[in-house]
């Protein structure tokens, strides 16, 4: 009971240590109310017109998709169900909106701490925007994170689950000084990938919300400031920490630098810093940045690269800087870079079709992958021109055409025993699929006929533009192909932009705006000076004191470094018990009375001697039960 007790002490103050020094890193600017359900059943917040509620309720079935959960957790049977309910007091003829957030147990078998933050977020929206959340369980898992708010339309819109996730809530700044606070997370592909989780740093992505979208304002002029700042910070905590596994520190500083326009400065810090000695376990195959199974590649494509390669192709992969950026700065990576560019057909290859020969060419060999994805663009520009009453008959026609370029190449039919490929597999499927293309486009015409001939690559970026914007969830793969969802963003953009053609198809004069397009800027009544601090931003020398996004933040605490405050505090303690650990080594009669005097009494310095005195003296318990045997 006494050791315990101790450990429970030391445990406290080390605790309130640590946490002192996560908020110090990760304090987010304060919302505008915040609530937790903790022990309730109900919880309710109301600021600036917004009115929300979080109601704990019995459900008798839970097999439905919810805000937070998605379709990833359903629950079958009955259960106890979070729901969100908000309300415009402005407006009290809008209907409210109410959502199922996620089953809610309060043994947290399943997800717990749901809070409830109220936030300015947009900075043309009259009311707030409501940010709900939840842990799941796990190691490093997650935070789940959904910002919900009224429109300029007068409809409610929630951020998918997806475009917030990740180990940590977001964090909240106003970075560029307009009065709302934008968003900002860590790029979580970067854990694990070079360094251990603790080696890890995740370089930040902000967000501003604007009408219901994350716009990804990471590399604008105005989040350069905060970017600055926190690369300051980690690598002060780097240094703090005798600069252990450097490339998981290096990757995060040179893509901080590429967001920042300065990747060359970037690279040429790492390139003398770097870990040469090449770690399996963190590192990266060329077969991995293509995104391919082992299975279906060389043993030279799976071994794993020296950083600098690794780091290259996967900074390319991440859309952190383009291919010829790469190439010019590290040309010896070329073939990492190759390799993360490599194209992948519209469907996955981390699944393929079993017993399909084709399939598995198409995900082995960019070449093939690229004339498919070339002809997918004439296919879903004749899908949106037919509607979806002509769908099935569209692919039904598609379907037997592409049967016939296999048939013609000597490709072998899906399902037989077996597969084996024709020498010239790859030319003749990329002849007979452009011959496919060059067919079907003559039935196109206007904006559809423009954009059906636009190469892949410029697809990609043009997907990857309207992931930016916010008109396609954050996070989304910018694969080339314009399904459902793209032609939604495509058409939000052309009618907020004020395009004469809202056709969901982009034109070239779309295409190149679309490019050049400055990130939306919310309109508001700020006076001219604010407005001039946001188109003129300071230099980054003269960047602000912000908190930082990562965890991984520097500190101080009596005057001294972070690091080494708690070392001092830790080291303090454990001299401060000596006298009781003694006590208990030599196993005493009385480890009672001296714990007693050397935590009540130990500060005074003679308490402290009294009780080494009594640890040291005392009569041994095994002693004393020997003398009591011979009695």
């Amino acid at each position: 009971m006494k050791t315990l007790i101790t450990k429970s002490l030391l445990a406290m103050v080390c605790g309130l240590s640590a946490g002192a020094v996560t908020a110090q890193a990760r304090e987010s600017a304060p919302p505008l109310a915040h609530v937790a359900i903790d022990e309730h059943e109900h919880i309710s917040l109301s600021n600036g017109g917004l009115d929300a509620s979080v109601d704990l309720v019995e459900k008798p079935d839970c097999s439905a998709s919810t805000l937070l959960s998605g379709n990833d957790a359903l629950v079958s049977g009955a259960c106890r169900m979070a729901v969100l309910t908000l309300k415009d007091s402005t407006h009290p003829d809008r209907p409210a909106f109410t959502t199922l957030l996620t089953p809610y147990s309060r043994d947290g078998s399943d997800v717990r701490d749901l809070q409830l933050d109220l936030r300015h977020l947009d900075a043309a929206s009259p009311l707030p925007q409501a940010v709900v959340s939840v842990y799941t369980g796990g190691a490093h898992c997650c935070a789940l994170t959904s910002v919900v708010g009224m429109t300029k339309s007068g409809t409610w819109s929630a951020t998918r689950t997806s475009e917030l996730s990740g180990e940590d809530r977001p964090f909240f700044a106003d970075i560029d000084k307009d009065g709302a606070q934008e968003i900002v997370i860590g790029d979580s592909s970067f854990l694990y990938t070079f360094a251990s989780h603790a080696g890890s740093y995740t370089p930040a992505i902000v967000y501003r919300y604007t009408d219901g979208r994350l716009v990804d304002i990471t590399t604008d002029s105005v989040s350069r400031p905060y970017l600055e700042q926190s690369l300051k910070e980690n690598e002060g905590f780097w240094v703090q920490q005798n600069r252990s596994e450097p490339n998981g520190f290096l990757a995060y500083y040179v893509a901080t630098k590429a967001n920042m326009g300065q990747f060359q400065a970037g690279w040429s810090y790492m390139l003398p810093r770097y870990d040469h000695e090449i770690d399996a376990a963190f590192s990266l195959s060329r077969c991995a940045l293509a995104g391919r199974l082992e299975a279906e590649c060389t043993a030279d494509e799976q071994a794993p690269l020296p950083f600098p390669q690794a780091l290259a192709g996967f900074l390319v992969a991440g859309n952190y800087v383009t291919s010829e950026q790469a190439l010019a700065t590290a040309p010896e990576a070329e073939a990492a870079i190759r390799a993360a560019n490599h194209y992948s057909p519209d469907f996955s290859c981390r699944t393929p079709p079993q017993k399909n020969g084709v399939a598995i060419m198409l995900c082995e060999n960019s070449q093939a992958a690229e004339h498919e994805l070339q002809f997918d663009q004439v296919y879903y520009a004749l899908r949106q021109l037919v509607g979806p009453a002509g769908w099935r008959a569209l692919k039904q026609e598609i379907i037997l055409a592409e049967n016939t370029v296999d048939q013609q190449c000597g490709l072998p039919v899906p399902g037989e025993a077996d597969q084996t490929l024709p020498s010239n597999a790859t030319s003749c499927y990329a002849t007979g699929m452009d011959a496919l293309s060059e067919q079907y486009r003559k039935k196109l015409s206007g904006p559809a006929l423009e954009e059906s001939k636009r190469p892949i690559d410029q697809h990609i970026a043009l997907q990857r533009r309207l992931i930016k914007l916010g008109y396609l969830p954050a996070g989304s793969t910018a694969d080339g192909v314009y399904g459902e969802s793209t032609r939604t963003a495509i058409a939000a953009w052309q009618r907020d932009t004020g395009r004469p053609d809202v056709s969901s198809f982009l034109s070239d004069a779309d295409a190149a705006i679309l490019l050049g397009a400055p990130a939306p800027v919310a309109e508001t009544t700020r006076p001219a000076e604010a407005v001039s601090e946001k188109t003129t931003p300071p230099p980054p020398e003269a960047a602000p004191s912000v908190p930082v996004q990562s965890a991984k933040g520097t500190f101080q605490l009596f005057g001294l470094s972070g690091i080494t405050a708690l070392l001092a505090i830790a080291a303090g303690i454990a001299l401060y018990f000596v006298p009781f650990v003694i006590a208990c080594v030599r196993d005493t009669v009385r480890k009672p009375a001296v714990f007693v005097v050397n935590l009540f009494f130990g500060w005074t310095g003679l308490g402290w001697i009294a009780a080494l005195v009594m640890a040291l003296t005392f009569i041994r318990m095994n002693t004393e039960i020997s003398a009591r045997n011979q009695h």
